[in-house]
């Protein structure tokens, strides 16, 4: 623990002092005190000691710690003494942290330095069960081999970084496979460190545990298996899985489990969602508790300690109830199911928040919800709630929603928000004006209000065209619940700060600017159909060449910002392969994630990871944008506008190449995967652009300016 304080405080690292005590009435606890020149950190493990020292850096050095903006957290070099005493007892025994998807959408570049600063993180906002899966393509790698696999047969079942936690998920495999031994080695070595710090600092790992699926190829190694195909998931290749009723399942699971002991240890929590998102091969409940039987036997066989971690996104009942109530727990990804189930049918449980689906970055999220304290709600009626837990698909996005969830996870109790936003406006800015505390305020009242509360806001600019637009992507409301002239407000707010001199405020006067003009996009849109179905061609040729400029203007803005700009992410694909063969292969995954995101030529999930960074704007989006317009003046004088409208549809959207614009829409899209360039970031001051676009934007959007 005092490595964790040198590491992100070493100018004050000598001023604590601390104490590790038993529990209080069973419960984990921190204390914060002066005693002589001395902070006291006071708590009951390692943990619990570093929340008391991030919440010693909040309350008496103002510190926000964040993954937008903010990011380190700076040089600390004064340590006054705290004025009193805070107690405060943890109340959620298990904090679990990460979605299978956050490794893909947010962590599939990072390095050991990085992961290190978020592990740090994690003990710092009281995690102590983080999902812990990086190097386990070495774990596949090895067990394959081991079965008479060669090196390439291995490396082809195994799908590239961008992909590899669907199939974990058991969902697909083979997809942008690896190519290169020495990449599932530099994962291994990550992968030790990771665990190794987590264990060092009193956390508990959830590892990967077996479903049973499997290469095609199979019964070469494993002849008179019972392997079936698994139906294909949203459009991908068919999948095959060792029956967990067939006795080579557990001959094959327990080799997994073996070599991840021997790479990893064994830390007694294993997670595998059966049929997650999909069908079992046979119907009836008794195949279904057999299944839980036999996948929870192996487990005990394995680690007699050891408890089956299991999502409610595809929970059967069947399944749970086969299992021991001591061996199970089940993650409420989205805190949606427990109401459902009758609290899981009386089994361990994680209330967990969800808010995000492919780190699209969109402002939203209620909260309020957050601050009703649902875990201590949902404790009154349930006794078998043991924690709390963040599952964000991605944590690039939301920064103030995501310090309130964050917060939550060892709250008891149900903070008063506008005291909670003045603390938070003072700690993210680095100033107390009364002009950033109104801003903050102005975003709970749009963005963070109840009316967000669920599926996130849809961008226009990330859309693939449509006459009828009603999605972005999957899971998201394409009409905005707010009135954006109050964002606008907020912005305005922000911009109003003469003291605020932090990388927080400089990235949210950033992203605030985006999604205010972002949503200012959707009114010009709607104003391009409006003016097409009227045939008022003045006012179409208007609409389209300001939502044109718009465009131009956001991705010149985001350019400012290195994190915001897809040149940025492909630079760091390229460095994280070990040949370039890898390189290539890597920049795909980046490309092919952000955009048609798979199978490539019959995509379902087409742009859902969509993301408003330069870059991306001006080379993916507007050039879509600019083939839509085209073709709307082509079609002008017709009365309807039929080229964007499909037989068929996905997810509520049109089918992806389901007209002729679509086709040639396809065509670029595949053109521009091949051969797409980074580009550096602007050397414009991120500030003085975001101050020349709302003099520019904010009378059109007030409406004083048409």
């Amino acid at each position: 623990m005092q490595e964790l304080i040198k590491r992100n405080t070493p100018e004050i690292a000598d001023r604590f002092a601390l104490e590790i005590e038993d529990r209080r009435e069973g419960k984990s606890f921190y204390e914060i005190e002066a005693c002589g020149d001395k902070i006291v950190l006071r708590g009951d493990c390692k943990i619990s000691l570093a929340m008391a020292y991030y919440r010693y850096l909040k309350d008496c050095c103002g510190v926000n710690f964040a993954h937008c903006g903010n990011d380190r957290i700076g040089n600390i070099t004064e340590a006054p003494l705290p004025a009193g005493k805070t107690v405060r007892i943890i109340e959620q025994d298990k904090r679990a942290y990460m979605n299978y998807c956050t490794f893909s959408y947010s962590a599939r570049w990072w390095d050991w330095e990085r992961w290190e600063r978020e592990i740090d993180y994690m003990a710092m906002r009281g995690i102590n069960m983080p999902l812990s899966i990086v190097g386990y393509e070495a774990v596949l790698f090895y067990t394959l081999r081991d079965l008479g696999y060669t090196d390439d047969g291995a490396l082809n079942f195994i799908s590239g970084p961008a992909y590899l936690p669907w199939q974990l998920m058991g969902n697909l495999d083979s997809y942008f496979s690896l190519t290169d031994k020495a990449y599932v080695d530099k994962r291994l070595e990550l992968g030790k460190k990771i665990i190794d710090r987590e264990l060092e600092l009193g956390m508990t790992p959830i590892q990967q545990g077996c479903s049973g699926q499997v290469p095609s190829t199979i019964l070469r190694v494993l002849p008179r298996t019972n392997a079936y195909n698994v139906p294909s998931w949203c459009g991908f290749p068919v999948t095959y899985q060792i029956d967990p009723l067939d006795k080579n399942f557990r001959k094959f699971g327990m080799a997994l489990l073996e070599k991840q002991r021997q790479l990893f240890g064994a830390h007694h929590y294993y997670a595998c969602d059966p049929f997650h998102e999909n069908k079992p091969p046979i119907k009836g409940d008794k195949y279904l508790q057999n299944v839980g039987k036999a996948i929870s036997e192996m487990y005990t066989a394995f680690d007699s300690q050891a408890v089956w971690v299991m999502q409610a996104w595809s929970l059967r009942e069947p399944i749970v109830k086969a299992v021991d109530k001591d061996k199970l727990l089940i993650l409420d990804i989205d805190g949606s199911k427990c109401e459902k189930t009758d609290g899981f049918w009386g089994y361990n449980f994680i209330s967990g928040t969800l808010n995000n689906f492919g780190d699209r970055n969109t402002l939203h999220g209620s909260i309020d919800a957050l601050a009703e304290n649902k875990f201590m709600e949902e404790r009154e009626k349930y006794p078998n709630i043991v924690g709390t837990g963040l599952f964000m698909e991605g944590i690039f996005q939301n920064p103030l929603y995501f310090d309130l969830a964050s917060d939550m996870l060892t709250r008891s109790d149900k903070p008063e928000l506008d005291s909670w936003l003045k603390d938070y406006a003072r700690r993210r800015y680095g100033s107390d004006e009364a002009c950033l505390f109104e801003a903050v305020k102005d975003m709970h009242k749009t963005c963070y209000s109840k009316a967000c509360t669920g599926r996130e806001t849809a961008s226009i600019i990330c859309a693939r065209p449509a006459y009828e637009q009603r999605h972005t992507a999957p899971n998201d409301v394409f009409e905005l619940r707010y009135d954006n002239e109050k964002l606008l407000d907020a912005l305005e707010n922000l911009l109003k700060s003469e003291h605020a001199d932090t990388d927080g405020y400089r990235f949210d006067v950033c992203d605030l600017t985006r999604q205010v003009l972002s949503n200012y996009a959707k009114d010009l849109y709607k104003r391009s159909i409006s003016a097409f179905d009227s045939k008022n061609i003045s006012l179409f040729e208007k609409s389209v060449n300001t939502f044109v400029r718009l465009l131009e203007d956001v991705d010149r803005l985001l350019m400012t910002r290195p994190e915001l700009t897809l040149g940025e992410h492909v630079r760091q694909a390229n460095a994280y392969a070990c040949s370039d063969k890898d390189r290539q292969n890597f920049e795909l995954n980046e490309l092919y994630m952000l955009t048609l995101w798979g199978p490539a030529r019959s995509s379902q999930l087409y742009d859902y990871a969509w993301k408003e960074w330069g870059g991306m704007i001006k080379t993916f989006y507007l050039p879509r944008w600019y083939s839509f317009f085209e073709q709307m003046a082509v079609n002008f004088k017709k009365r309807k506008c039929t080229f964007t409208t499909t037989k068929r549809r996905y997810n509520d959207r049109e089918d992806f190449d389901g007209t002729s614009f679509y086709k040639s829409v396809e065509k670029f899209e595949n053109k521009w995967l091949s051969t797409y360039k980074p580009e550096q970031p602007s050397e414009e001051d991120t500030l003085e652009v975001a101050r020349e676009l709302f003099d520019f934007y904010a009378p059109m959007i007030r409406g004083v300016q048409a």
